[in-house]
């Protein structure tokens, strides 16, 4: 019992040492600039595995995927705590097929994409909320200097033209930023998302009905650059592990699984201080995970 005790008086000792160490920084920049930026690279690798419980499409390794991506947002505060974001993000997911699996020449490109924004209240003191054009709604609160807990909920709809599926569901996220020091974060996040495949008309006989879920858990870091590149740029890594599975009436079921890594770099304009003054003045990330981030392959 003493050594939880005083486990717990020094965890609380760091948190108060911890938050000293930022008051000042928070304080110099409790206001959010009138405008901000942020811009992000990198790529990522998934690893795709495919299984079905009835006979259809072969099961076992998918392929390999390669996806570079970017990332780019800019921020307008008009007035007191109310800002308006537009953003921009494009994934470019390229899968080589593992051997034994048919696509064009070996291989299949398929580019996830949106344009949108967000228009929200902001206390960087305090939390957020607000209606983002990715999501829906999205809130966050501010733990102190210490940690951000976020999420959202939202409707998607993915349309494939005319005569081919039409999906749609609704989707919620969720995540924590723990700030271990000034330029270190460490963010755990959690994805899922409904799918209802409408009926096309280029089945052979009856539609299918279709109906899928999708859920996604991952993690990643962030460390400030805080002597190049202005002090205001950063380095990512991480990793997420990610399922789908669509009930086929009549049939079974189809499961993809995908585990993916990632590395990127991100830069930060206008906003300066630590990664939590960054992450609370300047713009919000807006991709959805499941229909962005993580590969869809219509099967």
């Amino acid at each position: 019992m003493n050594k939880f005790t005083s486990l717990l008086a020094g965890v609380a000792a760091l948190a108060l040492s911890a938050g000293a160490s930022e008051a000042a920084d928070l304080e110099r920049i409790v206001a959010d600039p009138t405008y901000a930026a942020t811009i992000s690279g990198g790529v990522q690798f998934t690893w795709s595995d495919i299984s079905a419980d009835f006979d259809g499409p072969d099961t076992g390794e998918l392929g390999d995927w390669t996806s570079p991506f970017g990332e780019a947002a800019v921020l307008w505060r008009p007035s007191g705590n109310f800002n308006v974001q537009s953003d921009f993000a494009f994934h470019s997911h390229r899968l080589d097929f593992a051997d034994g699996k048919n696509g064009p020449d070996g291989n299949i490109a398929i580019d996830q994409w949106h344009a949108g924004g967000v228009a929200f209240w902001r206390d960087p003191t305090m939390g957020l909320f607000g209606i983002d054009g990715a999501t829906g709604g999205r809130a966050e609160w501010f733990l102190g200097d210490m940690a951000t807990i976020g999420g959202g909920v939202g409707y998607h709809n993915l349309d494939f033209g005319s005569g081919k599926i039409d999906i749609d569901g609704v989707n919620v996220n969720a995540f924590v930023n723990f700030y271990a020091t000034e330029d270190l974060a460490i963010k755990v996040e959690f994805d899922y998302a409904s799918l209802d495949f409408s009926s096309t008309n280029n089945c052979e006989g009856p539609c299918p009905d279709v109906d899928g879920d999708m859920w996604a858990v991952g993690g990643e870091v962030e460390y400030l650059l805080r002597d190049m590149f202005g002090g205001s740029s950063s380095l990512f890594v991480g990793g997420r592990y990610a399922e789908r599975e669509f009930d086929i009436s009549g049939d079974g079921t189809l499961t993809f699984e995908h585990a993916q890594v990632f590395v990127g770099f991100r830069s930060y304009f206008v906003t300066g201080g630590s990664l939590a003054n960054h992450h609370r003045t300047n713009t919000l990330d807006n991709t959805n995970t499941l229909l962005e981030k993580v590969p869809f392959l219509a099967y």
